[in-house]
């Protein structure tokens, strides 16, 4: 079991703020220069599963399934309203199907790895 949860807590805070930060903020220059097809897609599933991963692990304890749900939601629906809001909030910022896609794929995937880690740690 995880020992530290203000460690995990602080963690998953500060990763959030700074995931804030890059969604809202002015899009020119977050990402690097590639030419990788559907690379916005690609790094909001990565941020995703990450955010869902840190999340899921700070609401870890044991055999209590409820407090991951309570995780999986409250991130499903942080990715959700972000992209929702964000070109409300930043005329700079295009609202995106793909992207809204790519995030609620990431959480689903990143609840996954904490399930399967949570099954592991029960053995």
């Amino acid at each position: 079991m995880l020992k530290n949860s203000k460690f995990y807590l602080a963690v998953s805070v500060v990763y959030t703020i700074v995931l804030l930060y890059f969604s809202l903020g002015n899009p020119d220059g977050v990402l690097p220069e590639t030419n990788i097809k559907f690379q916005d897609k690609i790094f909001h599933f990565i941020a995703y599963v990450i955010l869902a991963i840190l999340w899921g692990l700070y609401f870890f304890k044991g055999k209590r399934k409820k407090r991951l749900v309570i995780s999986f939601i409250s991130t499903l629906i942080f990715g959700v309203v972000l992209e929702l809001v964000q070109e409300v909030i930043n005329p700079l910022r295009n609202y995106d199907n793909l992207d809204l896609v790519a995030n609620c794929i990431g959480v689903v995937v990143g609840t996954i790895v904490v399930l399967y880690y949570r099954k592991l740690k029960l053995k």
